[in-house]
């Protein structure tokens, strides 16, 4: 193989594993525009309530998760993703083994 053929593609849900004491995450891309940080949460665990400087992108690659935000609660599974509007207060808790890439 020539050395300047391109790795293959990762799977980003393999960048971080979970554990059982807290979630996980591993930062796959910090350009100083974007971030974007993979999390795995065992089934039961949550992230606890936090706001974001700026809109974020949470997309589920795998599991699903519940995320509370104000008097709502949202669902979402594998392939769904959901934005985490800016200054607002938002809560992700695992319903099942999670992993998941959020983009702010």
């Amino acid at each position: 193989m020539n050395s300047s053929t391109p790795k293959p593609a990762a799977r980003l849900a393999d960048t971080t594993t979970s554990d059982t004491a807290k979630f996980q995450s591993t930062m796959v891309l910090n350009n100083g525009n974007a971030k974007a940080i993979v999390f795995a949460l065992n089934a039961g665990q949550d992230v606890p309530t936090h706001s974001s400087p700026v809109v974020a992108l949470f997309t589920v690659l795998e599991g699903e998760a519940t995320v509370k935000m104000k008097d709502a609660v949202h669902r979402v599974a594998v392939g769904e993703y959901i934005l985490l509007p800016m200054g607002v207060d938002h809560h992700i808790r695992a319903t099942s083994d999670l992993k998941f890439l959020l983009v702010r």
